[in-house]
């Protein structure tokens, strides 16, 4: 350009050549031609590497992590004289091409009632106000065609809440999709893809909805995106910098930036969706008629103080099972506490926290009465009546004509003895 320009201006060939310190025969090139000149890639010069292509690959194939030196030792046994920059300039291309496959992904789009995600986020602490150490668990429910999701405060991971979790969404969305997909949490997945094992409890969860379940595999979050992206959220509106007075207010505002989001047009499907969601409700199975209990039953004893133990709290039951074994059934949600003598329900109650002690005086009223007064109610009740002497009574066979004999008959037809 400078050289172009000099010569517009008047400047001699020899006075440029001068300025710019080049040749006038360099300036003279530089005039006639139109467009500064380009360089293109070089041609690349054969190595003495490339008759050991093949054994490298083969090497590399053998053990994906091997160093460039391991490697550059094995190829001198076999031959190869290069030094060992050459190895591992090679591999250092080798290894940015597998990074980038690795993280390569390609988008894709489900039919609408086909697929669900659910992932969690946690535990985060400090949310609470008066429960500074109080770890809360987030669960994410969401629809992979309409992008409707809806978000659970959840206290843990353990399978019976993911199971009333997955109850809860399902109720939500109103309908059940026909496949979930999901991470490889222990609770669920007792054994990864490819040799893929479920736990019991979790696959008859799936079969009563008559959903799939479809882990990802291993270290593979792309799988499940639309979850692992939404999950940002929480950080983005603010709801993790802030601290609640209780559960149910952090669910308040959890649920309110849940309803936000059906309003919102949604940046890849162009649609709310809300829209979308009434949609894919067709294509969705419907809920079965029968719930799926996802509570665990445990066996315990009544006590002494017709109380039963469930997570250090006490629950009372009627006096008449003391000594006896009940089944407990807890929400895992902690909406109730249930307990069943057999197959019926004698007690309910609210869940309680830790130390405290639920006592219903109906369950012991019958024990606060004075002790000679249930003594006496008692024998009143085991005392028993003399029962009425039995009375005979003559039953009078119906009259009927019979011929009367001599006794010689008789004897004569026995042989004469008397």
């Amino acid at each position: 350009m400078d050289v172009k320009l000099m010569h517009r201006e008047g400047h001699s060939l020899r006075h440029i050549a001068r300025l710019t310190g080049m040749s006038r025969v360099t300036v003279r090139r530089i005039l006639s031609s139109p467009a500064p000149k380009g360089y293109g890639p070089r041609p690349q010069r054969p190595s003495k590497l490339d008759p050991f292509v093949p054994r490298l690959e083969a090497l590399v194939a053998e053990r994906p992590k091997a160093t460039a030196s391991w490697l550059h030792r094995q190829l001198t046994v076999a031959g190869f004289d290069g030094c060992y920059e050459t190895v591992k300039l090679r591999m250092r291309t080798h290894r940015r091409e597998e990074r980038a496959r690795a993280r390569a992904c390609v988008r894709f789009e489900t039919a609408p009632g086909l697929e669900s995600q659910f992932d969690w986020k946690g535990p985060v602490r400090g949310l609470i106000a008066d429960r500074p150490g109080f770890a809360v668990h987030f669960f994410r429910f969401v629809l992979a065609w309409s992008r409707a999701r809806w978000t659970l405060v959840v206290p843990d991971l353990k399978l019976p809440v993911t199971l009333a979790s997955l109850n809860w969404a399902f109720g939500k969305a109103g309908g059940v999709p026909h496949r979930l997909v999901l991470d490889n949490p222990k609770t669920c997945v007792t054994r990864p893809k490819p040799h893929l094992e479920l736990h019991p409890q979790f696959l008859a969860f799936c079969r009563h909805f008559g959903c799939e379940p479809d882990p990802a595999w291993p270290y593979h979050p792309e799988r499940k995106g639309k979850t692992e992206r939404s999950l940002r959220d929480l950080d983005e509106e603010c709801v993790l910098g802030t601290t609640y007075p209780s559960v149910a207010a952090l669910q308040a505002a959890v649920t309110a930036v849940d309803e936000a989001r059906l309003e919102r047009v949604h940046c890849t499907t162009g649609e709310p969706p809300a829209m979308r969601l009434e949609r894919e409700r067709a294509a969705m199975i419907p809920l079965p008629a029968v719930a799926f209990d996802a509570r665990v039953p445990e066996i315990r004893r009544v006590l002494s103080d017709c109380t039963v133990s469930l997570d250090g709290a006490r629950y009372s039951v009627p006096y008449a099972h003391v000594g006896s074994r009940v089944i407990v059934k807890a929400d895992p949600l902690g909406l109730g506490v249930e307990i069943f003598a057999g197959a019926e329900r004698v007690a309910r109650h609210a869940r309680a926290p830790r130390g405290a002690r639920v006592v219903v005086e109906e369950h012991v009223a019958e024990l606060r009465r004075p002790r000679f007064e249930r003594l006496r109610e008692r024998a009143s009740r085991s005392r028993t009546v003399p029962a009425a002497p039995e009375t005979l009574s003559v039953v009078t066979w119906p009259l009927a004509t019979v011929e009367q004999r001599d006794i010689a008959a008789y004897a004569e037809a026995v042989g004469g003895a008397r």
